[in-house]
């Protein structure tokens, strides 16, 4: 079973109220405010974001929304399989909402924006004499067209970890 696709929004265009009621069903528990503010930053933002990012969009819906509360929605999404964490330019780790279950990522350098690869391109578990294989990780990173072309970060908006240019060991 695939989990539903997330519609990719213009940045600052605010989530659909479906996308925000899937992930808190998603996340369990209590749909509390902050909870809801914290998803909502997430499909939001569209790309990788920074814990401290997230409080701060997080912030602006439910000003009582601490940094405690991020991560521990951020811990359990990953835990449900609904979170995708990279490596920052800045070498900090970011999140982004990621529902669809296994697959690979091209991650721009420059604005932390998300582009998901399907199928997994590591069709088959590899045969390592004296390990088994539980699971694996590949992202590529890069520049987006957007960035490439000189529009990729929203205008006075700059990206977690976009005062650097290249990636700290992935």
């Amino acid at each position: 079973m695939t989990a539903p696709r997330v519609r990719r929004r213009a940045a600052g265009e605010r989530p659909p109220a479906a996308d925000t009621a899937r992930a808190l069903a998603r996340l369990g528990g209590t749909a509390t405010a902050t909870r809801r503010a914290i998803i909502e930053s997430l499909l939001e933002a569209g790309r990788l974001q920074s814990p401290e990012s997230l409080l701060h969009a997080a912030r602006a819906r439910a000003p009582g929304t601490s940094l405690a509360t991020v991560y521990r929605t951020l811990d359990r999404l990953d835990a449900v399989g609904g979170l995708k964490r990279a490596t920052l330019v800045s070498g900090d780790i970011g999140y982004a909402y990621c529902p669809s279950g296994h697959h690979e990522h091209a991650i721009c350098v420059q604005c932390g924006r998300l582009r998901p690869i399907r199928p997994c391109l590591i069709a088959e578990d590899p045969s390592l004499e004296g390990f088994t294989v539980t699971s694996h990780l590949l992202d590529f990173y890069g520049v987006c067209a957007a960035c490439e072309a000189g529009g990729g970060v929203d205008a006075g908006r700059q990206s977690p970890g976009s005062e650097s240019r290249a990636p700290a060991s992935p």
